[in-house]
């Protein structure tokens, strides 16, 4: 059965009012309340809508669909996001590059033709295949983060991010943390998605994703983030309205990563040394968000954490080395770790915070082996 088939059948039996499991990619998918399903039970025609986003986001995009812009990452959401499962992180080989010139790290930082983004692959027909501009002078490699949650972190509002910022050090912790502002048709509103905040809501996140990732093209809202047209020969949007409301709605609906909940003694002296070590001021345990606190572990603020010769993307409002607080719950999932993949374990993650973060890593490599451990026994319990 096709993916097409499969997602009018799911919608049809849900609108009947029958509650349907799908099987996509072969794994019928995870009941509410674990890892790759939805937040809580949907009603039938809910639960229609759902099986259709998720089979939205495990579809195979091909030439006759439009794929590639010429230049695509992958041929779909699932070929990135699938570690455990469907919805997840991805490996060190599905990084994406990103680039531009900084002459020689002494700036200014300038975007070159094209925009920053380098993609992966082309359509085999297509001219100068991986032909890309030779003038860039610092590339910046970006690991592929987990989906799961994000309806609950797109709750949580735009007064309860700024409330934690902090852009003149007041305390004088030596963090300092700001959100990223964006002018969205003429009105300010907060990033919450992507490596820098970039993204203000899900709708937005899908329409930037496909046609970043995958090259589709789908309706402009006037948003900024859509891709309305492209040169190919596939007609325009390659992915209507209406499958971008069900991907939406599937991403808004999945479920974060619940908390192993171990009462190992270790994890409960390793949660006191989260927060004596200061990681809790920018992974704050949890925010406010729509009901109930969210407990991701991130203030979705932006901070620099890389070393002071570090030379990367910048974008407005958000400077080179300066990227958004990663939620750290299911962090036992995403390996490996920080925005380029750099840290393959949770030790080499933590000493790899520098410049705001330098006083918790350096606390965290005078810690004895058995403290060290137990820190590490908290995170992987989130």
């Amino acid at each position: 059965m096709s993916i097409r088939i499969l997602r009018s059948f799911a919608v049809l039996l849900g609108s009947a009012g029958i509650c349907v499991a799908a099987t996509v990619g072969g794994n019928e998918s995870p009941a509410p309340g674990e890892l790759g399903g939805p937040t809580t039970a949907l009603s039938p025609v809910e639960m229609g809508t759902w099986l259709a986003g998720e089979a939205q986001f495990d579809r195979e995009f091909h030439i006759a669909d439009g794929v590639g812009t010429p230049d695509f990452n992958a041929d779909s959401c699932r070929a990135c996001h699938q570690d455990p499962v469907l919805g997840g992180a991805g490996g060190l080989e599905l990084n994406v590059s990103r680039f531009g010139f900084d002459n020689g790290g002494l700036g200014p930082f300038q975007n070159l033709p094209g925009g920053q983004g380098l993609s992966k692959l082309r359509p085999p027909m297509t001219l100068d295949r991986e032909n890309y501009p030779v003038q860039a002078d610092v590339f910046e490699q970006r690991q592929t983060p987990s989906l799961f949650g994000l309806g609950l972190i797109e709750g949580i509002s735009d007064a309860n991010i700024l409330a934690n910022e902090d852009p003149s050090d007041s305390d004088g912790d030596g963090i300092f943390g700001v959100a990223r502002v964006l002018i969205i048709d003429g009105s300010p509103e907060v990033g919450k998605f992507g490596w820098k905040s970039q993204v203000p809501t899900l709708e937005d996140f899908v329409r930037d994703a496909m046609a970043g990732e995958n090259g589709i093209t789908t309706p402009s809202v006037g948003r900024g983030f859509a891709l309305a047209t492209d040169a190919d020969s596939v007609p325009d949007p390659e992915l209507s309205e209406p499958e971008v409301d069900e991907m939406a709605f599937y991403l808004e609906n999945l479920g974060p990563p619940l908390r192993v909940g171990s009462v190992a003694p270790e994890v409960a002296q390793g949660e006191l040394l989260f927060t004596a070590l200061m990681c809790s001021r920018c992974h704050i345990p949890n925010i406010n968000g729509v009901v109930d606190p969210v407990f991701a572990y991130t203030n979705l603020l932006l901070h620099d954490v890389m070393p002071t010769d570090y030379r990367g993307m910048e974008e407005p409002g958000a400077g080179n080395g300066m990227f958004r607080t990663p939620p750290l719950w299911g962090i036992r999932f995403s390996a490996p770790y920080m925005h380029d993949g750099r840290a393959r374990g949770l030790r080499e993650a933590i000493m790899a915070h520098e410049s705001e973060a330098q006083a918790s890593s350096d606390a965290f490599a005078l810690l004895s082996a058995s403290q060290q451990s137990s820190l590490i026994a908290f995170l992987r319990d989130l």
